[in-house]
């Protein structure tokens, strides 16, 4: 399949991601930018939260039932802003502007720039995920695709979306794991997507290509400013770190964080706004709070780590209002029980992220990835936004010493940004280079104590830093060109001429912005290979199947395909799901034994993985066979994802033909498909 002819697939993720938010969000008053903005994160509080009820309620959790529950939700809202009206509420509509409204023209040109900030990365990182891809339908050849891959397909065919028992996916093992996205990516499949790996492959670069530069520019808006020309660069740049977006589809897979990360920053926005740090004044902004209490469900259901890395960030906003508030109280511009509620509302956080911090963390025993540099090594990854040892991403280095520049020279408005930079950093340094120890899990057992996760949220708290150095630069690069171009007697007489010629006839403010917009699109463009193109080569291996692939080989994948065709859709397939073997219920829809690798396996399933090929002999096999109905088995050889402890006997026998009572039914180079007959 081509992308062009998987494109009726794209048109339905479009839908599914946006449509419900965007109807809620444009029904409750929001308007401009922050509807396309917001739009996901709340379809997708909307979707996970849905997913839970649904559950409990015993309702199907389909494309009509969301269908049919954002309706419902429409017209409450409505309701409420009826409500409001009539009892003369002054604003009735969530109204969230621009903080820098009216300070730059809305010129042509201007609102071109500002379009083009959005479309320039969305067509890069699409471009570069597409490339590495290869083929809307090729899938991760990682272990963390077993699962991901066939939690979608549970979802689609169960119609149950309930985080509280997405994990493992078996009655036995069910246990807690964030459905937002893969709810998201079944609803697209159940709405008529072509293919499952086609469904979630569009929905990544969705995640990407679209939510991920909207999300990043709506940051920058709330820290730096709206400057177009800042605007345009800082979403070029958007495209340019390599460890965010491309490193989670290139590691793991680590579907759910990539989708959570992407939408991290509006989230980071909306709380940064809610705070009213940036605004100067000590009042929090209830519009921002209501579209919080509308996102952050959304983004936590996707992956709690990142909402735990939303309340780290958001932190120093939080410290600098109360400081704020301190500070007005010593003044005695505040009365004693104005600075009560800010000092309460801040310890309630304060405790509240601290018990966050500790509870929603795996056990020590998963965080097994160590320290692989020195702190001199880590430091200079941060700075230079290369980090698992990549190369120097040089433009973004540079701007982002202007930006750390700028923040020292305005030290007193920007503490806080440097203080998120901060904290981002300090714990890259502390994973990728200290110790293994308690000290070094309390501080990022969160995310596994794994480089990669801390890496890929690097780029988050480094863009506006980046971008106040571009805007400080962009702000004091036209006065000198002007200068420089007016500048008469003697200096018209040297070979710049010309270019100062060039210079003053670009005075005027529609063509200096567009002039200045090419440059900046030209040198954003510039900094997309070295390291760029190094993790789309990588992106390229992790997607590729080969015959000797180390999950799903050609003709395992092959013989999977046909799978529907040969095995009834009420019969179970048994097989050593480190083989690949699990991959057969993503690719066919049939069940297997063993959906995840890993998972808790209840006796009876036990059995089936250890002796099933010993049916015409061992008496306690054929019983639970026909209970579940496990008449099938695949062999997949004995070339394993990832080798442990438990043995997995039970189709070891097949790969000799030295198990009676079973037929070979399928043949597909060494992939094979064995049906017992022993047990009739």
């Amino acid at each position: 399949m081509s992308w062009w002819e998987s494109l009726p697939t794209l048109g339905i993720a479009i839908v599914v991601f946006f449509a419900p938010g965007l109807a809620l969000l444009w029904t409750a008053g929001v308007r401009g930018p922050s509807l396309a903005v917001l739009a996901v994160p709340v379809t997708t509080t909307v979707v996970a939260s849905a997913g839970i009820i649904f559950g409990f309620a015993r309702i199907p959790f389909n494309p009509l039932s969301i269908a049919a529950l954002t309706v419902l939700l429409l017209a409450l809202v409505t309701a409420v802003r009826v409500l409001l009206r009539r009892r003369g509420a002054r604003y009735s509509r969530l109204e969230l502007p621009d903080p820098d409204r009216g300070v730059y023209p809305r010129t042509t040109v201007n609102k071109a720039i500002v379009l083009l900030a959005v479309l320039v990365p969305a067509i890069i990182i699409a471009a570069r995920y597409m490339a590495g891809f290869g083929s809307p339908e090729s899938f991760s050849e990682t272990f963390d695709n077993v699962y991901h891959l066939n939690a979608v397909r549970y979802i689609a065919d169960t119609q149950s979306a309930n985080t509280l028992t997405l994990g493992n996916l078996t009655d036995s093992s069910h246990g807690l794991y964030p459905a937002g996205m893969h709810a998201l990516l079944a609803l697209v499949l159940m709405s008529g997507g072509q293919a499952i790996t086609v469904a979630v492959n569009w929905g990544s670069i969705l995640y990407a290509a679209v939510v991920w530069p909207l999300g990043s520019l709506f940051l920058v808006t709330r820290i730096v400013g709206s400057r177009p020309l800042t605007l345009l660069g800082a979403g070029v740049l958007t495209a340019g770190f390599s460890s965010f977006p491309y490193l989670m589809v290139a590691f793991g897979i680590l579907y759910p964080n990539h989708a959570a990360l992407t939408m991290l920053p509006a989230v980071l926005a909306l709380t940064i706004e809610a705070s009213g740090i940036r605004s100067g004044q000590l009042k929090l902004n209830g519009n921002a709070m209501l579209l919080l209490v509308a996102t952050v469900p959304g983004l936590a259901l996707t992956h709690p780590s990142a909402f735990v890395a939303l309340l780290l960030f958001a932190s120093p906003a939080v410290v600098g209002v109360y400081l704020r508030a301190v500070a007005r109280r010593y003044r005695g511009e505040i009365n004693g029980r104005a600075f009560l509620f800010w000092t309460l509302s801040v310890a309630v956080y304060a405790i509240g992220s601290l018990g966050v911090w500790i509870v929603v963390r795996p056990p020590q025993s998963a965080a097994s990835w160590t320290p692989f540099q020195t702190n001199a090594q880590a430091l200079g990854e941060i700075l230079g936004s290369a980090p698992m040892g990549t190369t120097v991403a040089w433009i973004i280095f540079l701007l982002t010493i202007a930006g750390l520049y700028v923040i020292a020279r305005r030290i007193r408005k920007h503490w806080w940004s440097l203080a998120m930079f901060g904290i981002a950093a300090v714990l890259y340094l502390i994973v990728s280079a200290w110790p293994v120890g308690s000290f070094r899990f309390f501080m990022t057992g969160v995310w596994y104590s794994d480089s990669n996760r801390f890496a890929a949220m690097l780029p988050l708290v480094t863009l506006p830093v980046a971008a106040l150095g571009l805007d400080w630069i962009i702000g004091r690069l036209g006065p000198f060109l002007a200068h420089w171009a007016a500048a008469d007697g003697e200096a018209r007489k040297s070979p710049l001429q010309p270019l100062r010629g060039l210079a003053s006839r670009l005075q005027g403010t529609t063509a200096s912005s567009a002039a200045a917009a090419v440059v900046v699109l030209v040198v954003g463009v510039a900094g997309q290979g070295g390291t760029l193109a190094m993790v789309q080569e990588r992106l390229s291996t992790t997607f590729e199947t080969r015959s000797d692939s180390s999950l799903v080989t050609t003709d395992e994948l092959a013989l999977m395909k046909q799978l529907a065709d040969i095995v009834p859709a009420s019969d179970m397939i048994v097989g050593n799901p480190r083989t690949g073997a699990s991959m057969a219920y993503a690719f066919s829809g049939r069940h297997v034994i063993a959906p995840h690798i890993l998972g808790a396996r209840s006796d009876s399933e036990r059995l089936l993985m250890d002796h099933w090929s010993e049916a015409a002999y061992n008496p306690s096999v054929c019983p639970v066979i026909k209970e579940k109905r496990a008449y099938w088995a695949l062999d997949f050889a004995d070339q394993e994802m990832t080798p442990r402890g438990e043995p997995l006997e039970g189709t070891r026998d097949l790969a000799d033909d030295s198990a009676p009572g079973v037929e070979l039914v399928k043949e597909v180079g060494k992939a094979r498909l064995f049906k017992m007959t022993a047990c009739g």
